[in-house]
């Protein structure tokens, strides 16, 4: 049995929040037109109603079409951390015709770069690093031995994007 559904009503007066102009000044951000567009208009803005069982069954849906799609795979990798998701990388570029399945135990990739020391905006890695960086188009300072990665969380996403 689905738990009841949120009920929803439009916003009266007295719930509509007063507010400072919020439009972005900056041109430097791609996204300053939809903010502020959506910024002159933020009293009107409000989320269509949708029911749990509605979100519950798209989510499993897909998760389990790729649950059939992927039980039987040529490589299963364990761990979607910077090695796992680079050995997928190169696998699937080198060998397109093999199926392969990442397991991940926590619900981001990325491994250790979301703790300790990767919290720090920057990366080290050992060169001949550098050259899978290269091929993913990933910005770093060469300092001899090893590369410096400016964003660690933005070049985990890239290995994910890929």
């Amino acid at each position: 049995m689905s738990p009841p559904a949120a009920i929803h009503s439009p916003p009266t007066e007295s719930m509509v929040l007063k507010t400072k102009d919020l439009s972005v000044k900056s041109d430097s951000d791609c996204g300053v037109e939809v903010v502020n567009a959506l910024a002159m208009h933020w009293d009107k803005l409000n989320f269509a109603p949708i029911r749990e069982s509605q979100v519950s069954r798209a989510m499993t849906r897909r998760y389990f079409a790729d649950l059939d799609t992927y039980a039987e795979s040529d490589i299963v990798i364990i761990g979607a951390g910077s090695c796992g998701l680079s050995t997928a990388y190169m696998l699937g570029k080198t060998r397109p015709d093999l199926k392969i399945a990442i397991i991940e135990a926590g619900v981001a990739p990325g491994g250790g770069a979301w703790l300790g020391g990767q919290l720090f905006s920057a990366m080290v890695m050992r060169k001949p690093a550098h050259l899978f960086l290269d091929d993913l188009e990933v910005p770093y300072e060469d300092e001899g031995d090893y590369v410096v990665v400016k964003h660690a969380v933005r070049t985990e996403a890239s290995f994910c994007v890929q």
